[in-house]
C-alpha cells in the first residue's frame, strides 16, 4: 500500500511541476511573401510583435504594423491575440496566430496555450521568443512563397509628395519596432532627409 501511495505522489509532483504546453497549428500552404500584421491594441506583450515580425523574417515573409488595414492595400493579413498570466512575474501563457487570405479566408493558424498556466514549472518564465518560435516555425515551414507587390507604406510612398521627417518619424514609431531595429530604421531616416536637402 504505501508503495502506491508514493507512486501516486510522485505522479502528483511530475504533473504540478510540468505544467504542460499545448500548440495547435495549421501550417500555411502557401502565400505571399509579404504580408501586413493588423495591430491588436489589446495585447500586452510588449515583444510579442517583434518576435512576430523576426519570425516571419527568418521564413522570408517580410511584414509591416497597421492599425487599419484598407483591404486592397494588403490582400494577405496577420492577426494574433497575446495574453499574460501573472505569478510573482508576468509571463506569456496564451498566443493565437491567424493568417488570412485575400477573401479573408484563413489560411493557416497556431494557437500556444500553457496549461493550468505553467503550475509550478520554472519554464513558464521563458521568454516570449522561446515560446513562440517554435510555433511559427510549424506554421510557416512548409509554405510555398510567391512574391508580391510591397507592401502599401512603399508603394504610396513614390507616389505621394515627400513626407516631413516628423510624419516620417511618426510612422516608424507606430510600427512598434524593437529599439535596435528602430534605432536602425530612424537613423536610415535621417540619413535620408540629410541627403534629400
Amino acid at each position: 500500500m504505501s508503495k502506491l501511495r508514493i507512486a501516486l505522489l510522485l505522479l502528483a509532483t511530475v504533473t504540478l511541476l510540468g505544467g504542460c504546453t499545448a500548440t495547435r497549428v495549421t501550417p500555411l500552404k502557401a502565400a505571399a511573401d509579404q504580408m501586413c500584421i493588423e495591430e491588436n491594441p489589446k495585447v500586452q506583450v510588449n515583444d510579442f510583435v517583434p518576435v512576430l515580425q523576426e519570425g516571419f523574417a527568418r521564413h522570408g515573409i517580410q511584414t509591416q504594423i497597421y492599425s487599419q488595414i484598407p483591404r486592397a492595400d494588403c490582400p494577405y493579413v496577420v492577426t494574433y491575440t497575446a495574453r499574460r498570466s501573472w505569478d510573482m512575474a508576468p509571463y506569456l501563457s496564451t498566443a493565437e496566430i491567424t493568417i488570412l487570405g485575400p477573401r479573408r479566408q484563413t489560411l493557416a493558424k497556431a494557437n500556444y496555450h500553457l496549461r493550468g498556466k505553467g503550475g509550478l514549472s520554472l519554464m513558464k518564465w521563458q521568454g516570449t521568443k522561446s515560446k513562440i518560435d517554435p510555433v511559427i516555425d510549424e506554421l510557416l515551414a512548409s509554405a510555398q512563397l510567391s512574391s508580391a507587390a510591397p507592401p502599401p507604406a512603399q508603394t504610396h510612398s513614390t507616389a505621394e509628395p515627400r513626407k516631413s521627417l516628423d510624419e516620417r518619424v511618426r510612422e516608424l514609431q507606430q510600427q512598434k519596432l524593437g529599439y535596435e531595429d528602430y534605432q536602425r530604421a530612424y537613423r536610415q531616416l535621417l540619413l535620408e532627409h540629410q541627403s534629400g536637402q
